[in-house]
């Protein structure tokens, strides 16, 4: 039998490889949400953003949630002053983040040229943020500019917001119904104007009066003070430059000065009104904690340091040092 030998040197012969099926990687989104005014809080706003952003993330098979940042009843018009959104910022650098969701511009930030200078930052990362409301991306040419006519516009309205609420609360306070935050020792409900008494801040301050109006050096009232909170079990310190403030505070009279200090900077820094702003001082806006005797005594001993030492009969001086005053009572020196 004749057997004839195959030429296969022309067959070309494939050799497959296994192949490797490799899952596309997710993205790490996370979302950035902010209300400013108690209204949007009251209306649930927050909570409805971070529900929102939460379920559509985590809806997508190609994403992975990293975490809804939120500032709750903070400004939009200084990064310093959004704790969350500064943390956010830090997580996209050390590499947690590959993209941003956030609302709107408005939301994200009001000031012009910080809002550019972040985005341009997160570009520089290959980190994209994605307006839902103005349907923009900022990693595009397109976006850029954009986000640059836009951010004007979120400033301009801030500026706007600023303006009016200014205006609102010098026409309350010509009416003698100033809506701002009460000093300590009192407590008002929200939307009320009128300052009530707080019981147990209230026994501090008078306290406070009542040493300084003896001569009580600070380190003795501040001393006096932390006890109270100590026994109490509070997380309340005090400190040289609060208790000054407290002893200066007229409001303790009764009596309230609208405007004593103004902000500036937008309001990044706080400063007292050299006329800048109508002032309006209101005569027994609320109920007083000590009496104007008793405070005029007290802001003469400030005036002439008489609260510095504890008097001729005393052993040693008050010595003042970062965080306060110090005294060691039983050695009768300063710490």
């Amino acid at each position: 039998m004749m057997h004839k030998e195959v030429d296969r040197s022309h067959q070309n012969v494939t050799h497959n490889s296994p192949v490797v099926l490799h899952e596309p990687a997710l993205r790490r989104v996370a979302a950035y949400c902010r209300v400013s005014t108690d209204m949007e809080m009251q209306e649930g706003s927050f909570e409805m953003q971070t529900s929102y952003f939460r379920d559509m993330i985590n809806a997508h098979p190609d994403m992975t949630l990293v975490e809804v940042y939120g500032d709750k009843g903070k400004t939009g018009r200084s990064i310093a002053a959004r704790p969350a959104f500064r943390r956010m910022l830090t997580d996209c650098e050390a590499g947690r983040i590959d993209m941003i969701m956030t609302k709107s511009i408005s939301r994200f930030a009001r000031n012009l040229s910080e809002c550019i200078d972040v985005l341009r930052r997160l570009k520089g990362l290959g980190i994209p943020v994605l307006f839902e409301k103005e349907n923009i991306n900022s990693m595009t040419e397109q976006g850029e500019l954009m986000l640059s006519i836009f951010a004007a516009i979120a400033q301009e309205e801030s500026n706007s917001i600023s303006l009016n609420m200014l205006w609102a609360n010098d026409r309350r306070s010509s009416e003698g119904k100033p809506h701002f935050k009460p000093s300590y020792g009192y407590t008002k409900a929200r939307g009320d104007w009128k300052w009530h008494i707080n019981e147990a801040q209230a026994r501090r301050v008078r306290l406070a009066f009542e040493m300084a109006a003896e001569g009580r050096c600070y380190c003795d009232i501040r001393d006096a003070l932390n006890a109270m909170e100590r026994k109490e079990s509070t997380e309340e310190k005090w400190t040289y430059d609060r208790l000054r403030y407290l002893l200066s505070n007229e409001n303790y009279t009764g009596d309230y000065l609208t405007n004593r200090h103004i902000s500036v900077k937008n309001g990044r820094s706080v400063r007292e009104n050299r006329g800048e702003r109508a002032q309006y001082f209101i005569e027994g806006h609320h109920e007083p904690l000590v009496s104007r005797a008793l405070f005029d005594e007290v802001k003469k001993k400030l005036r002439t340091g008489a609260l510095n030492s504890r008097g001729r009969k005393s052993v040693g001086k008050c010595k003042r040092r970062a965080g306060g005053y110090a005294w060691n009572q039983s050695a009768g020196q300063a710490l």
